[in-house]
């Protein structure tokens, strides 16, 4: 994932907390808005209630690789966070990108159908 894919700001987190609609999961829930730039910026929230440091950004790498190849199938202009439950520490990494394919189809974001 680029550097400039990610949600960085904590004002664009929480404009996407207010303004923002979600849909959840058994690993993971998504909160996504509107903005106004033309690619998708991804962010990830990973509570202090998951587990320790080490166990938070574990979580943070594999939900950061797993979006990785499915940034040019999500469409523009969106600010997606990804959240963490606590589910997915003993999840296998290929349920962890199914899920994320899942909630970008519920929210409509998804564009693997369209291309085909």
């Amino acid at each position: 994932m680029k550097h400039s894919d990610s949600l960085r700001r904590k004002k664009e987190f929480r404009y996407t907390y207010r303004v923002g609609k979600s849909c959840g999961g058994k690993l993971l829930s998504l909160v996504y808005a509107k903005n106004r730039g033309s690619s998708a910026k991804i962010g990830f929230s990973v509570s202090k209630k998951i587990g320790n440091a080490v166990t938070r950004n574990r979580v943070k790498r594999r939900m950061r690789e797993a979006i990785t190849p499915l940034i040019p199938l999500i469409k523009g202009g969106t600010n997606l966070i990804f959240i963490a439950r606590d589910t997915i520490i003993e999840a296998p990494f290929l349920s962890i990108r199914e899920a994320m394919v899942s909630q970008l189809q519920r929210a409509g974001l998804y564009m693997a159908g369209e291309l085909k």
